[in-house]
């Protein structure tokens, strides 16, 4: 049977969800606005479109059709091409006059789809590996200021949070190779301190460095580099970088991959877009071993469900491939764990990462990196944190000053 993957829209329109979903099917494969009457009518059936379901409500006070249309797309009009596919089932979708609103919600792929994907290289299973953990939460830590600062300050930084017993540390998203800041002098004065610490103290800690450019070949430079200098791990921009960046990255990539997704905010907070559930797929299809999905409580506009929505979406199965680690992150500090952990099933397969919240902390970096530790153990052994907090200055210091912020 000939291979097809299955679109979910969400659609506003002025005419009815069956009728825009009949032009979607004609005009994204082998129809156009007109009739042409050269074409073979017997070799247009295997390259067709077809509707699987239409769900709509009219809104009569808005003359508006409101629903979801699924579309199924044979493989054969794309093959295993996620930029075709993308541009045959997204692209010109958005551009139909009678469509007033248009949400991608889903795409689903079946597992002869993804068996041509390598997926991730590391994931969960490779990131636990690496830092010789066997199980709990990998706490994780951003440098705090992260631009502005030379690589040997940053180094100064890191030295300071793997003394706080830290697994994982990465660049920010925004530092990539500045003038006063070049990645690979990031390397060379960061990775020394790396590795003394695991000979001091026989703890792995790994980095992450963000090695984006606009150069694919500037990439592959520099992962060329962080390997020869020993580093485990890069921060992707994967939005900037894009299918084709990623797709190439994950092809020479020997190092875990760490994806930040700054942008996808312009998809999420809008009624026109790409929705993280299909997104996290394709990223995942693509390589992405880690994926920043923001947090309990966070700095920026997403709340507490879309959150974990976004959790349980990227922890489902996705054919053969390994498991991505999920990265919560933005604003947390540590009063967050008992919700995360809580709403998570109380999972701790998962990253806890800490920028302003661990350098922020009235005891310093040391200070945030236990008051986050402790917060978690917490949890785990089935304490109350503000009890437990009465033993842990750390955390209590932790949960008496960022509490007070959080109301600011």
């Amino acid at each position: 049977m000939m291979d097809r993957f299955e679109v979910t829209y969400l659609i506003h329109s002025f005419i009815s969800l069956a009728q825009v979903a009949e032009k979607i099917c004609n005009d994204q494969t082998t129809g156009t606005f007109t009739k042409i009457p050269d074409i073979s009518s017997g070799n247009v059936g295997c390259f067709s479109a077809e509707i699987i379901s239409v769900e709509e409500n009219f809104v009569s006070s808005l003359k508006q059709y409101r629903g979801r249309v699924v579309i199924s797309y044979p493989i054969d009009l794309c093959g295993y091409d996620l930029s075709a596919i993308f541009t045959i089932a997204c692209g010109g979708v958005s551009s139909i006059k009678v469509i007033e609103r248009l949400k991608i919600e889903d795409i689903q792929f079946t597992d002869q789809f993804v068996a041509q994907f390598q997926g991730p290289k590391f994931g969960i299973e490779g990131t636990y590996r690496k830092l010789g953990m066997s199980e709990g939460p990998v706490i994780g830590g951003i440098l705090k200021p992260n631009i502005g600062i030379t690589p040997e300050d940053s180094a100064n930084l890191v030295a300071q949070l793997v003394a706080a017993d830290i697994d994982f540390i990465k660049d920010d998203e925004k530092l990539q190779s500045p003038p006063y800041s070049h990645v690979k002098d990031r390397i060379d004065a960061i990775m020394p301190v790396i590795d003394n610490w695991q000979q001091k103290s026989g703890k792995k800690v790994i980095y992450a460095f963000n090695i984006c450019h606009s150069d694919i070949g500037e990439i592959e430079r520099n992962h060329e580099y962080l390997k020869s200098k020993g580093g485990d791990a890069a921060v992707i921009n994967v939005n900037q970088i894009g299918i084709c960046g990623l797709d190439s990255i994950n092809k020479f990539s020997d190092v875990i991959l760490h994806a930040h997704t700054n942008g996808l905010a312009f998809n999420e907070r809008s009624d026109w877009g790409i929705s993280f559930n299909v997104w996290q797929k394709v990223w995942r299809l693509l390589g992405i071993d880690h994926l920043q999905i923001n947090g309990i409580d966070g700095k920026y506009w997403q709340g507490n469900d879309s959150v974990m929505e976004a959790y349980y979406a990227m922890t489902q199965p996705l054919g053969h491939l390994s498991a991505t680690l999920p990265v919560f992150c933005s604003g947390q500090w540590g009063g967050q764990v008992p919700e995360t952990y809580n709403r998570t099933g109380k999972s701790t397969e998962l990253m806890y990462l800490g920028g302003g919240g661990i350098h922020g902390h009235p005891l310093g970096a040391q200070g945030g990196v236990k008051a986050i530790r402790q917060a978690w153990d917490s949890c785990i052994s089935d304490q109350n944190i503000y009890d437990y907090a009465v033993t842990h200055p750390e955390l209590s210091q932790a949960l008496s000053y960022f509490s007070h912020k959080a109301k600011q």
